[in-house]
């Protein structure tokens, strides 16, 4: 048997309940804690007093209820009812591992609770198949939503920098193997502070989003369009030869300073400073070098007056 005087004095607090009250609520928050049974019997159910209300198990001294919540820290997935006065043991997740440990007859005791739930839940397989094909849809929709919000500028709705660097490796070997050239490509807007000093910061956020809507429309969904940092953008394309990349970049540059921005009755005039290198392979330190050769041209293009493409 499981020793509850040396637990209760070392890591547990001993609770008791009357018959019928609930001790766990299912959809409940975790809480950290799981239970062991020191005296008495608590009943398991699903939609407890709800239509289609099911009894999943009768748990009796010495068995345990909450473990999966404590230990997955996920929301409860039943609820439990004293079906007698009982007393229980609640364990801390902090203290856990340290009386299973020590108490062998306890560890024999939450693997049979653990069995008896997969049992129970394995019971109707239909049912199960068609809530664990929900909970799956659910799950991958929220996998989805976080792996979209992890991915994103923010303010613009292009990828951000992180993103860029995940994806460039696959790009330029796509690009490889049908035999193009990859290009890194950095933009960065003119005067850009300038516009944030006349107009404001909102004005300049503004700019920024309509900016990047324009190139993000542009490109295509082979190639990776992201936020460097403040008014600087990066792209990987794939084109068959200079001439192509440098035909593509020109007409974006003429469309980036022919776009029309207004914002609260001013019209915003803008342009790019453009800078390219092409990168010889998927590599860190090739794809890196083309990096700093693209901003190399990109100073460049700065010096040179502005608004124009340069190669490097």
């Amino acid at each position: 048997m499981i020793d509850t005087k040396l637990l209760s004095e070392n890591w547990t607090c001993r609770e008791k309940f009357l018959k019928g009250h609930v001790i766990i609520v299912e959809g409940e928050a975790p809480d950290g804690k799981m239970f062991i049974i020191e005296e008495g019997s608590v009943g398991v159910f699903k939609k407890y007093q709800e239509p289609g209300e099911i009894r999943i198990a009768e748990l009796n001294q010495g068995d345990f209820f909450g473990e999966m919540n404590m230990f997955l820290q996920k929301r409860r997935t039943a609820t439990v009812v004293a079906e007698t006065d009982v007393t229980v043991l609640a364990i801390e997740r902090a203290h856990a591992l340290k009386f299973l440990e020590t108490q062998p007859e306890a560890t024999f005791s939450l693997i049979k609770s653990l069995c008896i739930r997969l049992e129970n839940t394995t019971g109707n397989t239909a049912d199960n198949n068609a809530k664990y094909k929900e909970d799956l849809s659910t799950l991958n929709d929220e996998k989805c939503a976080l792996e979209q919000t992890a991915n994103t500028d923010a303010l613009t709705g292009v990828h951000n920098i992180r993103s860029f660097m995940e994806s460039r490796p696959k790009i330029i070997i796509n690009t490889l193997v049908k035999m193009k050239s990859p290009y890194i490509i950095l933009f960065d807007l003119d005067y850009f502070k300038k516009v944030n000093d006349t107009y404001g910061h909102q004005a300049g956020d503004y700019v920024l989003q309509s900016f990047a809507s324009l190139v993000s429309d542009s490109v295509r969904t082979s190639d990776i369009f992201a936020r460097y940092g403040g008014e600087e953008f990066i792209m990987l394309i794939s084109c068959t030869s200079k001439d192509d990349a440098k035909a593509f970049l020109e007409r974006l540059r003429e469309k980036i300073m022919n776009l029309h921005i207004e914002f609260e009755g001013s019209v915003i005039p803008i342009t790019s400073s453009i800078g390219v290198c092409t990168v010889s392979s998927e590599n860190e330190s090739d794809i890196e070098a083309a990096i700093a050769l693209a901003d190399r041209a990109l100073y460049t293009a700065k010096n040179e007056g502005r608004n124009r493409v340069i190669f490097n």
